[in-house]
C-alpha cells in the first residue's frame, strides 16, 4: 500500500499567492515556524517519479488548466500495479489532449467572436453577447462533449476495476504474509 496515504492530499498552495510548484506531502509533525520571509512551498520543477515516495501534483497546464501527475513507482512493483500506473498515465495524456485542443479551439472561437463584432462598429462586447457566444459553441459541440464524457467514464472504469485487483492482490499477499 502507498505510504502516503496517511497522509493529507497534496495540493498546490495557490491561494497563499506562493510561487507555483510541485506540491510536496504534508508532514506527520508539526514544524516550528520559520522567519517571516516569502516561502516557496513544495517543489520549483518537476521531480523524477523514480526518486519520489508519493504521487505529486502539479500547477495546472497552460493549455489544458489541468493539474498534471508525476506518479509514484516502487522497484518491487508487480505487472498488475504496473498496468494500473501505465494506464493512469495513458488517461491523463489523452485527458490532457483533449482538453489542450479543446481549450485552444474555445478561445480561437472567441476571439473571431469578439474581433467581428468590433469590425461590426460595437467598440464593448456585453456579457449578455457573450453568454450567447458561450451557449452557440456548447450546443455547437455538444456531441463531442457527450463523445468525451462517455470516453472517460469508460477509461475510468477500466482504471477502477484495475485498482480494485491491485488492491485484492496486495490483501492477499498480506494475508499470505500473515500465516
Amino acid at each position: 500500500m502507498n505510504k502516503c496515504l496517511k497522509y493529507q492530499p497534496r495540493i498546490l498552495l495557490s491561494q497563499l499567492g506562493l510561487p507555483r510548484c510541485y506540491a510536496a506531502g504534508v508532514q506527520s509533525e508539526p514544524q516550528p515556524p520559520a522567519p517571516q520571509k516569502k516561502a516557496v512551498v513544495g517543489l520549483p520543477h518537476k521531480p523524477d517519479p523514480k526518486a519520489v515516495k508519493c504521487d505529486y501534483i502539479g500547477p495546472p497546464d497552460a493549455q489544458s488548466n489541468l493539474r498534471p501527475y508525476v506518479r509514484h513507482y516502487d522497484d518491487d512493483e508487480t505487472r498488475l500495479a504496473r498496468s494500473l500506473r501505465l494506464k493512469r498515465i495513458e488517461v491523463e495524456a489523452w485527458n490532457t489532449d483533449f482538453w489542450t485542443r479543446h481549450n485552444k479551439r474555445f478561445y480561437e472561437e472567441k476571439e473571431d467572436f469578439i474581433r467581428l463584432h468590433k469590425e461590426s462598429g460595437t467598440e464593448e462586447v456585453s456579457a449578455d453577447q457573450m453568454s450567447h457566444f458561450y451557449k452557440a459553441f456548447l450546443d455547437k459541440n455538444w456531441r463531442i462533449h457527450m463523445m468525451y464524457n462517455i470516453s472517460w467514464y469508460l477509461k475510468n472504469f477500466d482504471i477502477l476495476t484495475l485498482a480494485g485487483a491491485v488492491q485484492l492482490q496486495r490483501l492477499l499477499a498480506l494475508a499470505k504474509r500473515r500465516t
